[in-house]
């Protein structure tokens, strides 16, 4: 797993739990859970979830810009 170690100013930092998706993460960042949201946060994370955006672990910590 790889981590992100530089978060721009006025972004967060979000640890995956247990039960999460990018929907989630992004309904409690954004207010919603559009496609355009979700994938925000996907390609601004893709070396640490890899491929596939619907496979995330606990543990990640996410850069939410």
């Amino acid at each position: 797993m790889k981590t992100r170690t530089a978060i721009r100013s006025g972004s967060s930092c979000y640890t995956v739990q247990s039960g999460d998706s990018l929907a989630k993460i992004s309904q409690k960042y954004y207010g919603n859970q559009s496609q355009e949201n979700i994938m925000k946060i996907y390609y601004s994370n893709e070396a640490t979830i890899g491929p596939n955006p619907s496979y995330i672990v606990p543990g990640q910590k996410l850069y939410i810009p």
